[in-house]
């Protein structure tokens, strides 16, 4: 054998010898990296993705959720926007009851409880009838034969698989055996988890869907409404590694119920703290919003007028804005303020800019830099707090306690006013 074949074929043996440990070494670096990010940010290693079924059966709806958190229903972006009925203690009737009075006041999705297979088919059925997707809870009926016996039925948001998932008696593999268990069942819709504390943003890759309880009115004391904001945004944070989504529980109920002692004297949120809320937690990154509760063994919210109506009138104003809110480019302000929040959705050619102060007793004046060039700013909902004016590329004004401002901003050459086209999904 000559130098030059000796040379050859030592090069090629050196290549067959290099390439399978270069493999094996990138398989081990990679594998060792996800651990580590897994172990880092989320208690759940990453998880594997069940493949989405081939045929789907007829009429069932497909749900997703895209990079970026998005809820999508047949590739239609959707936002939720409901309530969390606790129905263990309800019957049938009292639980359809709910879902009209809900659907009467245009929300999209309640979170319900299965207690009785041979039922619950009907209250999905009257589910898809009146518009309203459901997020599913169970107990003993058992997570693999509520979802079997389930999801053909249109209505079916998803599956929530864990409650309180942050209260110490879980820990992510129990969980992420069940969202596979979920999704090996059905690929086709989404599963749910909802917790309450720091700890939640653990388990960040655990589940389709991370929703965040904040309860945070009891005593009205001046750290409790901001706490929203950081409360969402946290998980939101941990969620977005991930392209998970985050959700927001959010209080529509008295803690003065809770059996703890320590609850004594507290009280209900008001209609305008429960706004302050939901324009926190959207400016917090949440991608649906499930208040705490129309209904518990201890709570009624229609007993609550003020506050249930309050909370109605809510829903015109997500239809309006949920468009950008869901394909919107979101652009945090930085407002330079203890307890202002600020941000600004913007589309081809319109924008929509949210302030809120949660300070109780307190006006702020404040003057925001507008990362985009705006022409006009217009308050976008008749009596709801406004006045601020646009000047130099600022949105500036006073901001009285509790108030939030939304406004349409004009953008682009020659724009003078702007429209959002609402969502008739919402």
């Amino acid at each position: 054998m000559n130098y030059k074949n000796r040379k050859k074929n030592g090069n090629k043996w050196r290549r067959l010898i290099l390439l399978p440990s270069l493999l094996l070494m990138s398989a081990i670096i990679f594998t060792f990296g996800s651990s580590l990010m897994a172990n880092v940010d989320s208690y759940c290693s990453p998880a594997i993705v069940a493949p989405v079924a081939a045929l789907t059966p007829k009429n069932q709806k497909i749900v997703e959720i895209r990079a970026g958190g998005t809820t999508v229903i047949n590739k239609k972006p959707f936002f939720p926007f409901g309530f969390y009925h606790v129905s263990w203690e309800s019957t049938a009737e009292e639980r359809k009851s709910a879902l009209r009075d809900i659907a009467a006041a245009g929300f999209n999705t309640i979170h319900a409880s299965a207690t009785n297979i041979d039922d619950y088919g009907d209250f999905l059925d009257e589910a898809e009838r009146l518009g309203v997707y459901v997020l599913t809870e169970q107990n003993s009926i058992g997570l693999q034969n509520l979802v079997n016996a389930f999801k053909q039925k249109p209505a079916v948001l998803g599956w929530s698989i864990a409650d309180d998932v942050d209260n110490g008696k879980w820990n992510g593999d129990d969980i992420l055996k069940s969202h596979q268990q979920a999704k090996t069942v059905d690929p086709n819709h989404i599963t749910y988890v909802s917790g309450y504390s720091n700890k939640l943003k653990g388990f960040a890759n655990c589940s389709d869907v991370i929703a965040r309880q904040s309860y945070p009115i009891k005593g009205r004391k001046p750290e409790e409404l901001p706490a929203t904001y950081s409360d969402i945004s946290e998980v939101w944070e941990a969620t977005s590694k991930f392209n998970r989504s985050t959700y927001a529980n959010l209080q529509t109920y008295n803690w003065q119920f809770h059996p703890s002692q320590k609850y004594e004297g507290s009280q209900a949120p008001t209609f305008e703290e429960v706004r302050n809320m939901t324009y926190q937690a959207l400016l917090a990154g949440s991608k649906g919003i499930l208040y705490y509760t129309y209904h518990d063994s201890a709570w009624h919210l229609p007993n609550h007028p003020d506050l249930w109506e309050g909370v109605k009138s809510l829903v015109p104003e997500l239809k309006v804005i949920s468009p950008l809110l869901l394909e919107g480019d979101f652009q945090k302000i930085d407002t330079k303020m203890s307890n202002i929040v600020a941000g600004i959705w913007v589309g081809e050619d319109q924008a929509v800019a949210v302030v809120v102060n949660s300070n109780y007793g307190k006006s702020r004046e404040v003057s925001l830099e507008l990362p985009i060039e705006v022409r006009e700013a217009r308050s976008m909902f008749q009596g709801r707090p406004s006045g601020m004016s646009l000047k130099g590329g600022k949105l500036f004004g006073s901001l009285k306690p509790l108030e939030v401002h939304v406004y349409r901003l004009a953008i682009g050459s020659g724009l003078t006013q702007t429209s959002v086209t609402p969502n008739p999904d919402l």
